[in-house]
């Protein structure tokens, strides 16, 4: 019994032991019981199996955590890899324009002061002047001319006209009495052919080529509309003298729009008998949205 025990005690050792019993000199029934237990080895106990499949599921959660570790180890580390763009920071530095502002200011403020006690000494110069040069005028217009008899009324406008800036010269006036009254008669009559009159004429009708304003854009679409009047006045020449806003249309674009069309426009000298004489006329500029 004890020889058999000895040879079923356990499957890895079954070769062993068989050498063993086969060199034994046993009982012919225990040999074959030996054969018997030696063509049908024991199966291991369960708790050995249930022992390896515990093992092996360990050690495949063991490892599938070190994958997974891996794998999230080498993804961290891409992801610190890659390159990063530069950002570029423009700077600007305001100092400089700020610096020329505060001395400007002050220097500019002294010189007014300077070229005030200079004026009245320039209203001075020209004043005396002028007198020696029409009186110079008028003995040459005397000689020339033979000195008929006249009345002394006309002396009165010469010394009215010409009025005198000092009163050293006149105790000269009255020695050339009788010689300068011819020449004080033309000097009236050629007045009127070279000075303009003070006022214009107004009239009802004046040869000018008016051309149409022009409509703002920004009036039309708020819808401003208006009647302008404007009246001006034609020189000798036929040149637009002066320009102004008689009546206004109740919109500023509008009136300045009527007086630009003035301004652009040519004119022929109004004429009476032969002679341009200086019109005032007043022409209406109509703004409609019909138009």
């Amino acid at each position: 019994m004890n020889v058999e025990v000895a040879c079923s005690s356990s499957r890895a050792d079954a070769d062993e032991h068989a050498a063993i019993c086969a060199n034994e000199e046993t009982p012919v029934w225990p040999r074959a019981m030996l054969q018997v237990v030696m063509a049908n080895p024991a199966k291991p106990t369960i708790p050995a199996m249930r022992f390896r499949r515990g093992m092996i599921v360990l050690g495949a959660v063991i490892g599938a955590h070190v994958l997974l570790l891996y794998l999230a180890v080498s993804t961290r580390d891409r992801m610190v890899e890659r390159p990063i763009e530069p950002v570029t920071i423009t700077a600007m530095l305001l100092s400089p324009q700020a610096e020329p502002v505060t001395p400007a200011a002050p220097a500019a403020v002294e010189p007014p002061a300077t070229p005030s006690p200079a004026r009245p000494a320039v209203r001075a110069k020209p004043s005396p002047q002028v007198q020696p040069q029409a009186r110079s005028r008028v003995s040459h217009s005397a000689a020339a001319t033979p000195a008929p008899v006249a009345p002394r009324a006309p002396l009165a406008p010469t010394e009215n006209a010409a009025p005198s800036a000092t009163a050293q010269p006149a105790p000269a006036v009255p020695t050339p009495l009788p010689t300068t009254a011819p020449a004080n008669e033309s000097a009236p009559a050629t007045a009127p052919i070279l000075a303009e009159p003070a006022t214009p004429r107004n009239v009802a009708h004046i040869d000018c080529a008016i051309p149409k304003p022009d409509y703002p854009d920004i009036s039309m679409r708020r819808g401003e509309n208006g009647t302008a009047i404007v009246r001006f006045v034609v020189g000798l020449s036929g040149r637009i003298e002066t320009t102004q806003l008689q009546r206004s249309s109740g919109y500023p674009r509008l009136d300045e729009a009527a007086l630009a069309a003035v301004h652009a426009s040519v004119c022929q000298p109004y004429r009476e008998n032969g002679a341009a004489v200086r019109a005032a006329y007043s022409q209406s500029f109509v703004f409609g949205l019909t138009e």
